[in-house]
């Protein structure tokens, strides 16, 4: 599981799942939350946390989105019990799904879409009753005019806001998606989207320079399924 805060990635990692995960050379901090004590604004860099309990996390969690000034660049969490934390973590938010899609057409370029100065992907919050799969194909029609055929599952990813005082937790489930679509691209500017673009390989690496960590994640993932 991994939540973005701030555009940081909160890695919840099992300990069983530490071999795949980098070594501890590669961390520039590693706490064992027995013995340190963990201050959001004393991470650094790639900041590994052993041993932490349920509370402490929630505590750590709840100090990110209440203090500024935190330099530190992602945060592995290792767990015993991922499903646990996650449960845990879940309860601390009013929990939002979404949906949204990977999409390339016949060229193999890939559908992005500008808006609030940043590059993003198309998706969208469910319908009342609405499945996952649906809405991904439902909002990349809306937002960007493209009908497109549903693939494999990507990924899952959790991101934070806040909204009329309540902290949000948004759950997106991604798919790949193929289309032969060849017609005008039409950004949903209601939405706040300035224009849609196919973007070929060269052009999604500019791109990524001006995106989310959340997408990142997403395109490094799609890029393993095909």
């Amino acid at each position: 599981m991994v939540i973005f805060i701030d555009d940081r990635p909160i890695r919840i990692v099992k300990k069983k799942e530490l071999g795949e995960m980098p070594s501890k050379e590669d961390f520039d901090l590693v706490l064992d939350a027995r013995l340190s004590p963990l201050k959001v604004e004393n991470f650094s860099g790639h900041t590994c946390i052993i041993n932490a309990s349920t509370e402490q996390v929630e505590k750590i969690l709840m100090n990110l989105h209440a203090k500024s000034g935190i330099h530190f660049h992602a945060l592995y969490l290792i767990v015993d019990d991922r499903k646990l934390f996650k449960q845990k973590i879940v309860k601390m938010y009013q929990l939002v799904e979404a949906a949204g899609g990977v999409v390339v057409n016949q060229d193999k370029d890939v559908l992005w879409m500008y808006r609030l100065g940043k590059w993003d992907l198309p998706k969208g919050k469910l319908e009342k009753n609405e499945k996952f799969e649906t809405a991904a194909v439902r909002e990349v029609e809306e937002e960007c005019n493209v009908k497109a055929e549903l693939g494999d599952k990507v990924c899952t990813t959790y991101h934070t806001y806040t909204h009329k005082n309540k902290l949000v937790l948004k759950k997106t489930r991604w798919y790949a998606m193929k289309t032969n679509f060849t017609g005008k691209l039409i950004p949903q500017t209601e939405e706040g989207i300035e224009k849609v673009e196919w973007l070929n390989e060269k052009k999604q690496l500019q791109a990524l320079t001006n995106t989310y960590s959340s997408i990142r994640y997403v395109i490094e993932k799609f890029k393993k399924l095909v």
